[in-house]
């Protein structure tokens, strides 16, 4: 650094940085020291300085002369105090203007939402309501399999006859209810214990009647279910395997209860319904089974599992029968390969063949057994049956070994208590004191009039004679239907 350099003070620096710049100051000093050296510059990059510095000597020239004129020019500050009011107004109004098209957006939203709720149930109880805004309709499939298509709740309840919030109280889930929609009574099974009934109460009834005309009944089943059919009974359930040399019967275990909410609503959506449509027709058709139980002076029904197929809804045969399709194919399709005859009427499994080998025995109960897990049943082993033709075979209660017939034992038993009903009377000979003898005694006697019609001259004399002879005993109702017998 230079002599001159080293004596200037450090005000001096600062007097000298402000007059000339600190990077001029930097570089006039570098070049006088020898760090840096000026690059040469051409003669046009000269002259284009020159002419900049004019235009800038004008400008500022320029400048000063309306600062005279004008006594002076505004201050900076102003001008941006301006700017930004007017920045500020004009971001305030574009607040506004979105606050406006937000709200007009969400009234809506929310008169959509008052519409959709008003066509739509959103929330039907816990553990079942999660597919009910899954609204993506087959309408295709619907209409080659002709069901009515069903797009929205109140759809379905302006088919069914009831309101919008009558559809929900039937189907809304609890675990813990304080009504039931069920009668709930038991009757006795052959091996003493009792079954359970669940008949609807009216308003129920009315849905489940809907679903089954409108919707089940319109979906074929297999040829080879012969229960709960129109046109079909017991007895042409037996007459296939008359005259058969062997007859295997199974029965499927808890067969209603076996079928559950899941699967009724997966039914309901393989025929085109949406999931939140399938989930309202499953809940209407489905029902956990519950106790009574009282607590603080109030009854509540409790839930004991998950929801499955009341035994005593119209619709729960007509759903088994739908489900049960592929068990049948694949059930008829082992009996073929054995060449043997397969029915099934209701949970009762019926094989029979002429001339079965003991290995084709084996075969028919082992992949049977596979096939009836696989389908989600579970098979009752204790009634399992294979019947030679040297036995008495019975089929859904039906004697076939030569022809559909009634045993011996069961007509003797039934003469024996219209004979005791004629010499003692009904109210004597009810020992079990059965609530509707009299009904009980005239649909058993039409059960053997539909196996031996030869029968029923000498059965409809009988029902005739204690029928005037005991009018007394029987309510109005029943003494007219027996004598239309």
């Amino acid at each position: 650094m230079s002599e001159d350099s080293k004596s200037l003070t450090r005000a001096e620096w600062y007097e000298r940085i402000k007059q000339e710049g600190k990077y001029e100051a930097i570089r006039s000093d570098m070049l006088r020291l020898g760090f840096y050296q000026e690059p040469e510059v051409s003669p046009q990059k000269k002259e284009q300085w020159k002419q900049e510095d004019e235009a800038y000597q004008q400008l500022l020239q320029e400048l000063q002369q309306v600062q005279l004129e004008a006594g002076k020019l505004p201050k900076i500050n102003d001008l941006l105090a301006e700017a930004r009011q007017k920045r500020i107004a004009a971001s305030r109004q574009k607040r506004v203007e979105r606050k406006a098209v937000r709200l007009k957006e969400k009234e809506k939203q929310q008169a959509h939402w008052q519409q959709y709720k008003a066509d739509h149930i959103i929330h039907l109880g816990r553990g079942v309501s999660a597919g009910l805004q899954q609204q993506e309709t087959d309408e295709t499939r619907l209409n080659k399999l002709g069901l009515p298509v069903l797009t929205s709740s109140k759809q379905i309840a302006t088919q069914i006859g009831l309101s919008l919030s009558e559809l929900k109280w039937l189907t809304y889930h609890r675990n813990t209810a304080t009504i039931s929609h069920y009668h709930h009574f038991t009757i006795p099974k052959k091996n003493g214990e009792k079954r359970v009934i669940s008949s609807p109460k009216p308003l129920l009834r009315i849905a489940q009647s809907w679903i089954k005309e409108a919707i089940l009944d319109h979906i074929d089943v297999s040829p080879h279910a012969l229960g709960f059919l129109p046109q079909k009974n017991i007895m042409d359930n037996a007459r296939p395997h008359v005259k058969k040399d062997l007859i295997a019967k199974m029965d499927l275990k808890d067969f209603f209860p076996t079928i559950t909410f899941w699967r009724v609503r997966g039914l309901f959506q393989s025929f085109g319904y949406s999931e939140a449509i399938s989930t309202l027709l499953a809940l209407v058709c489905t029902e956990p089974p519950r106790k009574k139980v009282s607590f603080a002076g109030k009854v509540y029904h409790v839930a004991l599992g998950e929801r499955q197929l009341p035994q005593g809804a119209c619709t729960s045969p007509a759903l088994t029968n739908i489900i049960c399709r592929r068990l049948d194919s694949r059930m008829n399709g082992l009996a073929d390969s054995l060449n043997m005859t397969y029915t099934r009427y209701a949970d009762d499994l019926t094989f029979s063949g002429t001339k079965v080998k003991n290995h084709h025995i084996r075969t028919l109960l082992s992949k049977s057994r596979s096939i009836i897990t696989f389908e989600g049943f579970h098979i009752n082993e204790e009634k399992t049956r294979i019947l030679r033709a040297t036995q008495r075979q019975k089929v859904t209660g039906i004697v076939v070994n030569k022809k559909l017939n009634i045993s011996r034992q069961e007509l003797r038993s039934f003469r024996a208590l219209l004979h005791n009903v004629k010499r003692s009377g009904l109210v004597e000979e009810n020992r079990d004191q059965h609530p509707y003898f009299w009904g009980y005694i005239i649909g058993y006697a039409g059960y053997i009039r539909m196996v031996r019609p030869d029968l029923t001259q000498r059965i409809a004399s009988e029902l005739i004679e204690i029928a005037q002879k005991y009018q007394q005993e029987i309510p109005a109702w029943v003494h007219q239907t027996s004598k239309s017998e």
